[in-house]
């Protein structure tokens, strides 16, 4: 008789994550604004829009803080002129 693996059941969400503060929003919106610019591209659009996306969800929903080093990244990133791009 074969052997079935069941994968355990996912954690429980409680829907306690952390709201994000206004500045938090902000920031990531202004480093959203910026990644278009500073990282032309499919990449730029990606991260714009994983910024955009975490500022609107609103909540911090992990706690290796990825998406804020993301955002301070690409603020610390010049922006690329149209002849370098």
């Amino acid at each position: 008789m074969a052997t079935i693996h069941v994968p355990p059941p996912p954690p429980r969400i409680d829907g306690n994550a952390p709201v994000l503060a206004p500045h938090e929003k902000s920031r990531l919106r202004a480093a959203a604004h910026h990644a278009r610019r500073a990282l032309p591209g499919p990449v730029g659009d990606l991260v714009s829009r994983e910024l955009v996306a975490y500022a609107d969800f609103g909540h911090r929903m992990t706690v290796d803080s990825l998406i804020h080093r993301l955002a301070a990244d690409v603020l610390a990133r010049p922006t690329l002129r149209p002849d370098q791009g």
